[in-house]
């Protein structure tokens, strides 16, 4: 790609093939967050109690190596630069460790089920972490110019939901077709492990490097992965507007099978209400990138919490079986609003990263990166796991597996009233408190479009050891205001 000054015109094939490396980000995730906890518990047979310290230890793991590897992937020095030999290696791994986490193991004791899962699980997010940090990280060095950014990961995140649309209708397709299911899901792994791994062949030959980037050192130390960036206040209110919008996908998506499946009691409409929801979802981007421009990106960040808000409350009061042009009308609704919440700290981080060289005088990208996915993976793991946990003491009944004919069949149980009143809590209640806080933070962030143009002018004319136009009082202010 061309590395230009404060007008970066990037080629829209080389946006289409890296926007394409979130077809992984945004798919994979959406499998698991929408199926994977109702694959264990119905599939696999393992009991609920098992489940919470699954994502709970996988996700504080997941945590954990994520800003060591922004660390290591600032530190890289290669032929092909410091982000994609990841993108190389993990069109093998991808595959193989997919494949790995939906194979449902027959072990008749609870704890080698948990043990095979909870390596799967481990496999299969060090996999992520390896390559969509860099991944991540690169998105914010592909261009300096504002719209550009907005432009890349818009395309990016298309991407990503068109993926999301298609994990939540395929799945239970090819689940589906056969009959037994436990074939289903591994024919089903196969078919996306493929999906998601080949991808990475275009994002690494079709994205290049930034030569006025690779050469900064990044020194590996605690202080600078988990310190310094939050001394930036640019840096605090994005992490919360990333923290509160992601944490909320999280906790609703895994536990919207639960609730499909036991209180509206229709199960085999949940890849049709999930792809209604991710449908609105994918309509609403240029909305809310248009929005962005004219009125600037908190602003539109605000009115999807907004109507993320309204939409989830207005499912807590759903009746129990009700019919499915209302549960569709409300996904939609809540599609709306959680458009704004997956778009926009996305086009939001590759600013903060030229905060952080205000700042600090180099690139961190990767650094900003593994933090911000590290402190949203960490609280996820203790959610998810507390969310499932408050299932387990509700009193959820794991299905009934018999064998008839060599086939595998799941006999369902009911589910008491204690369990469907948590389900209708966890799926209303999360949203509404999490978006409020990301309000308040949106509405408190600093950098607009005018002062980001200043601080592009203020960094170029540092790189390039050349005067800018700004006076001393003008850049400390910039510093005040920004950091």
């Amino acid at each position: 790609m061309s590395v230009g000054r404060e007008s970066e015109k990037i080629p829209l094939l080389n946006k289409i093939f890296f926007g394409s490396g979130d077809i992984f980000g945004g798919g994979a995730f959406n499998i698991i967050n929408f199926f994977y906890a109702i694959f264990l518990t119905d599939v696999v047979g393992l009991d609920m109690v098992f489940v919470a310290p699954v994502f709970l230890i996988g996700k504080i793991w997941d945590a954990i190596t994520d800003p060591f590897m922004g660390s290591i992937t600032d530190r890289t020095r290669s032929r092909f630069g410091r982000r994609r030999p990841y993108f190389l290696a993990g069109i093998g791994l991808v595959f193989i460790s997919f494949m790995i986490l939906w194979y449902p193991v027959d072990f008749d004791s609870q704890a080698a089920k948990f043990l095979y899962i909870l390596f799967a699980y481990l496999f299969f997010n060090t996999v992520v972490t390896m390559i969509m940090i860099p991944y991540q990280a690169m998105a914010a060095e592909i261009s300096l110019d504002y719209n550009e950014r907005t432009s890349v990961n818009s395309i990016r995140l298309l991407f990503s939901l068109v993926s999301s649309l298609a994990c939540a209708l395929v799945p239970m397709m090819i689940v589906n077709s056969f009959e037994d299911i436990r074939t289903g899901y591994i024919a089903m792994s196969v078919v996306f492990g493929l999906i998601f791994s080949l991808p990475w062949i275009g994002v690494f030959a079709f994205t290049k490097e930034r030569k006025d980037f690779s050469s900064v050192e990044a020194n590996l130390n605690l202080k600078s992965m988990f310190v310094e960036p939050l001394k930036l206040k640019s840096f605090r209110y994005l992490l919360v507007m990333f923290l509160t919008a992601y944490l909320g996908m999280d906790i609703v998506s895994m536990i919207f099978a639960y609730y499909m499946k036991y209180y509206i009691e229709k199960p085999n409409a949940l890849p049709l209400v999930l792809g209604a929801l991710l449908i609105v979802e994918i309509l609403f981007i240029p909305f809310y990138a248009f929005l962005a421009k004219k009125k600037g990106k908190t602003f539109s960040f605000i009115l999807g919490s907004f109507v993320w808000i309204v939409g989830s409350v207005a499912i807590f009061f759903v009746p129990q079986n009700a019919s499915l042009p209302v549960v569709f009308f409300l996904a939609g609704f809540v599609g709306a609003g959680v458009s704004a919440a997956a778009v926009i700290p996305h086009t939001i981080f590759g600013d903060v990263t030229d905060v952080g060289e205000l700042a600090y005088g180099q690139r961190r990208e990767g650094n900003f990166s593994g933090l911000i996915t590290f402190t949203r993976k960490f609280a996820s793991g203790i959610a998810v796991a507390l969310a499932t946990f408050i299932l387990g003491v509700a009193g959820y009944v794991n299905p009934e597996r018999v064998v008839e004919d060599g086939v595998t069949k799941m006999i369902e149980k009911p589910q008491g009233a204690a369990v469907l009143l948590s389900i209708r809590l966890i799926i209303a209640l999360v949203p509404v408190i999490l978006m409020t806080f990301g309000i308040i933070a949106a509405k408190k962030y600093p950098l607009d479009s005018e002062s980001h143009r200043r601080l592009i002018e203020y960094l170029n004319g540092k790189r390039h050891n050349e005067k800018t136009t700004m006076s001393d009082e003008e850049v400390a202010e910039l510093k005040r205001r920004l950091i």
